[in-house]
């Protein structure tokens, strides 16, 4: 560990402690690091670890309710915690600058880009002269067109490019040191592999160091010099990049990278019969105009997909935001309005009238990215499990539904005293685990899967990996499983269908896709994740 006297940044024993009802809830509990000029320190952990605690605390960003204590927390020799407030708003921002996890939320939604970024950059009379230093700071992360974006309001970029103006927003007045709370989270493979490039590219062009907060492992082995892992509140290992991930010494973080999934697809099942087929589906939308909202174009979400999928199969769907996987899965749902032909099992999809769905709805469920906004916050697990079997006249018998209530409980892992609970009660894995057992609960034949690990920390999405295979041996289930991990993808998936603009663009065995990808956009997807898993190019880990 560097000295203090060498440090950009020193943090001895820090303690932060949360008022809450029935007493202080200790979220860091002793921690201690140094981050030199230039360096890049990441501080891994799963949520709810500490991370992004400790890091608002070195910029006073805290609540009230919060108690923090530290025998040191100083920045170029300063104590943060003896600071006026005049030097506290000159030290966020100027020297010690934060790129958040969601954009969408960082992101005023009713300002234009070149407002808030004006608000960032130094104070400045000529409105021309402004307006230039703010699309140069835009082109300095690689936003096409900079001129033309700054009078884009948030809403009207994309995930990638909001990211990118919050870092452009950070690096207005040349931070000595940039905090990044998981900048990559929910974006695509290739634009994660972008903002991954360009911080690598501003941090050697601007001499800037780097915190580094994430659960995202291969991020950290491309991107960090020296790496802290945390659990409960404490650093439980600390080592340069190189050295922890060939040799961890600390039994948790061996369950960290232990928690990779598996790099080899799944064995294919003995030859089943169809379950799915789908033949030049389209699912268009309309793009109305004027007064009288004429139609002057389509959006076209899906263009023409054919699939077809076996009981015990899962198929992959993968792609980038916007190429359609999520309008598929509803189209197949009939929860959006499209053309061309789907069966299920021999029904004719698009020819079932309401009863006919409804029944068929039993047999085909969905598992949502996001658990939380899912569950219904009103009603306790036993009532949300419940309420497909008297939706389908199933178990009408109380004492029946609740036994059948317990057993899926128990199957996804979750204990009986769940039931009175409710969904905030909660982590982000048992929710998913809770909404796996909703669907599960009807017995069906299909499970549509839309993003059901992204927002998950490592261990966690093993486990429901783990717990959807088993699932799918147990009970002969097919998947069909949307995500653009292409790690997960790879776990999980016998086939795979790569979509681009609403259109299937290749689609063949998982092994052999990986392998050798025909077509110049797989090819760049899978160049994407080989990048960011692997670290290849040019990487900072353990220099």
């Amino acid at each position: 560990m560097n000295t203090p006297a060498t440090s950009l940044l020193a943090v001895e024993n820090l303690r932060i402690a949360f008022h809450g009802e029935g007493g202080l809830v200790e979220a860091v509990r002793g921690i201690s690091f140094t981050i030199a000029p230039g360096e890049t320190l990441a501080l891994v952990g799963e949520s709810g670890s500490g991370k992004t605690v400790a890091a608002l605390a070195i910029l006073d960003l805290l609540p009230p309710s919060a108690r923090v204590e530290a025998d040191g927390l100083r920045f170029r020799e300063r104590r943060i915690a003896t600071m006026h407030p005049e030097e506290l708003r000159a030290l966020r921002g100027s020297d010690v600058a934060m790129v958040f996890q969601e954009p969408m939320t960082a992101l005023n939604p009713v300002y234009p880009i070149f407002r808030q970024l004006a608000e960032a950059l130094p104070p400045e009379t000529d409105a021309r002269r402004l307006r230039a230093q703010a699309a140069e700071l835009l082109e300095l992360t690689g936003i096409d067109n900079p001129n033309a974006r700054l009078d884009a309001f948030p809403h009207q970029l994309s995930g990638g490019q909001r990211q990118r103006v919050l870092i452009a927003m950070a690096l207005a007045r040349r931070p000595a040191l940039l905090i990044a709370d998981e900048p990559t989270t929910a974006l695509d493979v290739t634009i994660q592999a972008q903002i991954l490039e360009l911080l690598t590219r501003l941090r050697r062009e601007l001499g800037m160091a780097m915190l580094l907060i994430t659960h995202d492992l291969p991020m950290v082995r491309k991107m960090a010099d020296r790496v802290c892992v945390m659990r409960h509140g404490r650093i439980v290992e600390a080592a340069d990049a190189a050295t922890l991930f060939v040799a961890p010494g600390h039994p948790y973080t061996r369950v960290l990278l232990g928690s990779l999934p598996d790099p080899e697809p799944p064995p294919r099942p003995a030859q089943t019969s169809v379950l799915l087929t789908t033949r030049e589906v389209c699912c268009h939308f309309p793009i109305k105009r004027g007064v009288l909202k004429r139609t002057v174009g389509w959006i076209k979400a899906v263009d023409g997909i054919t699939l077809t999928l076996r009981k015990g199969e899962t198929l992959g769907v993968v792609g980038e935001s916007g190429s359609g996987k999520t309008t598929l899965g509803e189209s197949i749902l009939r929860l959006n309005e499209s053309i061309g032909e789907m069966r299920f099992d021999g029904l004719d999809l698009q020819k079932a009238d309401r009863a006919a769905m409804r029944l068929l709805r039993r047999r085909i469920q969905v598992v949502f990215q996001d658990p939380f906004s899912s569950l219904s916050p009103r009603m306790t697990i036993g009532d949300i499990l419940a309420e497909g079997l008297e939706i389908h006249g199933l178990e009408p018998d109380p004492a029946h539904r609740r036994a059948r209530v317990l057993a899926i409980l128990a199957e996804v892992g979750l204990e009986a005293v769940s039931l009175d609970r409710y969904p905030h009660q909660f982590s982000g894995g048992q929710r998913q685990r809770i909404a796996i057992a909703r669907a599960m609960i009807l017995q069906p034949d299909l499970l549509i899967l839309d993003e059901p690990t992204s927002a998950l920390d490592l261990s966690v999405q093993a486990q429901i990996l783990k717990l959807l295979k088993k699932l799918q041996t147990d009970h002969g289930l097919a998947y069909l499983f949307i995500s653009h991990d292409l790690r997960v993808i790879r776990a999980m998936a016998h086939e795979v269908m790569v979509m681009q603009n609403g259109c299937m663009v290749e689609h063949g065995p998982t092994r052999e896709l990986f392998a050798a990808p025909r077509q110049p956009y797989t090819q760049r997807l899978l160049a994407a994740a080989l990048h960011l898993s692997t670290g290849g190019g040019e990487s900072s880990g353990g220099s």
